[in-house]
């Protein structure tokens, strides 16, 4: 074999392999390998290989017979296209958590993860501390339930697979009244974790629209402050918001 052959191997593998990875773009449920064999016309035992060798570098994440998605390390390197926002939110959310006394943390999801972009820990002894980077359930967080209800109630049903992932006894783990409940955020403009991702922890998100997408703001905390300030709280996102918008239409 010449090395023209080898170059044309390996270019055609990357070519297969970026087919793939397109295919699931829109498809944060995820495919079947058998799926994904039809929609870009390679056999099935191609896909199973180029599936496996992606998902040993965590590029795609593969959850049964019926769930190829894409991995967190891809993911991972799509956040950094947020860098902008998140640099131009971060007075924004210093100057929330300095008022409130609790972590504001900005969020923007990917599928049916939640990405911390960027998070402004508060300086309380007793605190929230989430680690940017990091994935949370979409719907059982305040963030995630503000990106939701920016979502119909169809999309948001084929996102999400039932049952839900229970984190605490308060996690919905049906569709139903998980649906019922982002009809109220849409109408209120505010979400709440009601303890449902971790127990003690509850926090309150309200969303903002920007040249970059969709992104939800949140304020979290001890459960105990947390209902002791709700109307305090909620003041706060909204002016934060409101001001973080102005700022980035000012600056373009």
């Amino acid at each position: 074999m010449t090395t023209v052959d080898l170059d044309r191997g390996g270019i055609q593998v990357i070519s297969r392999a970026a087919a793939i990875l397109r295919c699931l773009e829109n498809e944060p449920a995820g495919l079947s390998l058998g799926a994904i064999a039809k929609r870009i016309d390679l056999p099935r035992s191609t896909v199973q290989r180029l599936v496996d060798a992606l998902a040993l570098e965590q590029l795609l994440e593969v959850h049964g017979a019926g769930g190829v998605r894409l991995g967190p390390a891809l993911i991972r390197l799509a956040s950094r296209s947020h860098g902008d926002i998140t640099q131009r939110a971060k007075p924004f959310l210093e100057a929330l958590s300095t008022r409130t006394g609790e972590t504001a943390i900005l969020v923007h999801a990917h599928g049916a993860e939640l990405m911390a972009l960027h998070v402004a820990i508060s300086n309380q002894e007793l605190r929230v501390a989430p680690v940017p980077g990091n994935f949370l359930a979409i719907h059982a967080t305040s963030g995630g339930k503000i990106l939701l209800a920016g979502m119909s109630d169809r999309a948001v049903t084929q996102l999400l697979n039932e049952p839900l992932r229970s984190l605490t006894p308060n996690t919905h783990t049906a569709l139903l009244p998980l649906l019922e409940e982002l009809r109220q955020v849409r109408q209120e403009g505010f979400a709440y974790d009601r303890e449902e991702h971790m127990i003690g922890v509850r926090a309150i998100a309200t969303g903002i629209e920007t040249p970059h997408g969709h992104y939800a703001i949140s304020l979290a905390g001890p459960a105990f402050r947390i209902v002791a300030a709700q109307d305090e709280l909620r003041a706060a996102l909204d002016e934060c918001r409101n001001a973080l918008a102005d700022a980035l239409r000012s600056q373009g």
